[in-house]
């Protein structure tokens, strides 16, 4: 409960991180406010997860409804705080949370701006490798090289599939996979996003050319599935 407790209050910190570091906003001194009315939150309206349920989702001051990616992510970030901490050593402890988390900011920004922010993609993703060299985690050459046709196949027939932002990252993950892992997260990704896409293009008034799905998301919880799991 600590663990999950300690992830849902360090998950709102990651909500701010992603929405403020690509539009160039502080987020360290800055004080937490409203997205719609701009007040300065009291600290009882920012207790991880509790404080939206007392509030019912909405602002104290305007009404309107706060952004439920908060709540999310609160929930999902103690979660993987409680993953972290039950693994069997400490630097997999370290490699597997910090994996995690940069995953879930990426995947935030990809989810508010539809982008890899590139400020916090290189630095953190840097630090990764450095990890995972440290560990002496096995590197994959197959899996790489793997990779590589597959964004041959991309760019020869399937060129608006996905972005150079999620190739990128993917770049940066998959040496670190079996090509089984490799292939089911490519395929549990692009399925579940299928899906999803589908979904909401039956389900709501967007038009299927202008509908815009973040793909990140889908790829990082794919990797936890495939990786971690």
């Amino acid at each position: 409960m600590f663990y999950f407790l300690l992830g849902s209050c360090l998950g709102s910190f990651l909500c701010v991180i992603a929405e403020r570091i690509p539009i160039k906003q502080p987020f360290i001194i800055s004080r937490s406010h409203c997205v719609h009315c701009k007040r300065t939150l009291k600290f009882w309206e920012m207790i991880p997860i509790f404080s939206f349920l007392l509030l019912n989702f909405r602002c104290r001051t305007c009404h309107k409804k706060i952004p439920i990616t908060y709540f999310v992510t609160e929930i999902l970030y103690g979660l993987i705080f409680v993953f972290s901490f039950n693994q069997s050593t400490t630097l997999e402890c370290m490699i597997t949370l910090y994996w995690l988390t940069i995953a879930l900011l990426l995947s935030l920004t990809d989810v508010y701006y539809l982008i890899i922010e590139p400020k916090i993609f290189y630095p953190t993703h840097f630090i990764l490798i450095a990890l995972l060299l440290y560990s002496h985690a096995h590197f994959y050459w197959e899996s790489l090289l793997l990779y590589l046709f597959i964004c041959i196949i991309i760019a020869l027939f399937l060129r608006n599939s996905m972005g150079m932002g999620d190739l990128l990252l993917l770049l940066f993950w998959i040496p670190w996979l079996t090509p089984l892992e490799v292939s089911q997260l490519l395929f549990f990704a692009s399925f579940t996003a299928l899906i999803t896409y589908c979904f909401i293009s039956i389900t709501t008034s967007h038009e299927i050319k202008k509908l815009k799905l973040p793909f990140v998301p889908f790829l990082s919880l794919s990797l936890f599935i495939v990786h971690f799991l």
